[in-house]
């Protein structure tokens, strides 16, 4: 499956490191890595990644990009040092399926809020629905939902709403790359929606029903990719009790997407895991380092392990180097 820059790359699921072949499952404790779960209903991302902790004692453990408790699917879970590279994996695009239920909408823009309002006009036929949907294809100025975690004034919107103030919300420009109906028959819509990071598919919902002229909330939400991380090799929470450590994935692999330069000088390894790089090896590398200079580059052995991002065109005093690798 390719979507736009989304892949399914089995070799993300290779080779696991060599310490890790070999690992009682108390070395669980000091996996460095990636696992993409299969995230329930009913249950907060945070919630999620205190459960993976606790079962496999690590010693950290954080989520790259949250689901809102009824929401299902792909949850992406940084292990020990591949927290540090959370903020890498957040830019990544999403594909969600959703569930739409049309004529009705509710405060929180989904099945778990109070029921604003009703539509008591005739059912929408496909044709208007399918133009609405169309419609949000492309770049759109998305707002920001009032049950949302952003901070207005210092303060979340979610808890704003909650104590009944309202704020003025503020607005981003989000990327809707595909968009498509994927069931309807009045009142529910199914849709599948490959987005931009940042993009709020309970205010997408939203947004198609207000065009409609019937309103809408989302009753369903499940997340099939999150960059190249795909639902069909997620693990679900139950399988964490056996879980092998092949579907644990690198912190390189885990940044395939970053372009990478092999350091072959074991000194200079040694330097780096000092948090120091060879003045000379940087000028004569920098210049063949192209590209999106936001982004960093990876520093990998001749054995294809990452010991460190580096951004080769960070402003002068920068920290332009971030240590990984275990010695």
């Amino acid at each position: 499956m390719t979507l736009h820059g989304i892949s399914n790359h089995n070799d993300l699921y290779a080779s696991p490191s060599s310490a890790m072949q070999a690992a009682p499952e108390s070395l669980w404790r000091e996996a460095d890595g990636v696992l993409v779960i299969d995230k329930p209903e009913g249950i907060t991302s945070f919630g999620v990644v205190a459960r993976i902790k606790k079962r496999l004692q690590l010693r950290k453990a954080g989520h790259c990009g949250t689901l809102d408790p009824f929401a299902t699917g792909v949850l992406v879970v940084g292990t020990n040092q591949a927290t540090r590279i959370s903020g890498l994996l957040l830019a990544q695009d999403k594909l969600y399926r959703v569930t739409v239920r049309l004529g009705m909408e509710t405060d929180t823009l989904d099945k778990t809020g109070v029921v604003t309002g009703e539509h008591s006009g005739p059912p929408c036929s496909e044709e208007p629905v399918r133009q609405a949907v169309d419609a949000f294809r492309g770049e759109i100025l998305q707002e920001v939902p009032r049950f949302a975690a952003v901070k207005v004034d210092g303060r979340r919107l979610y808890q704003l709403s909650r104590r009944g103030i309202e704020v003025a919300r503020p607005s981003r420009l989000v990327r809707i790359h595909r968009i498509e109906i994927a069931e309807f028959q009045w009142p529910e819509l199914v849709l599948e929606v490959h987005c931009s990071k940042g993009t709020y598919i309970r205010q997408l919902a939203f947004d198609i029903g207000k065009r409609l002229g019937c309103g809408a909330h989302v009753t369903g939400l499940r997340r099939l990719a999150s960059g190249p991380f795909t639902i069909n090799r997620a693990v679900t929470l139950d399988e964490l009790d056996d879980l092998k450590p092949d579907r644990l994935i690198s912190m390189s692999e885990a940044l395939a997407h970053l372009s990478c330069l092999i350091v072959k000088e074991e000194a200079l390894v040694k330097k780096l895991h000092h948090g120091t790089l060879d003045p000379d090896w940087e000028q004569e590398h920098r210049k063949c380092c192209t590209g999106n200079e936001a982004l960093p580059v990876r520093l990998l052995t001749p054995a294809n392990r990452l010991v460190a991002l580096w951004w080769p065109h960070g402003a002068k005093g920068a920290h332009r180097l971030r240590v990984l690798g275990r010695k």
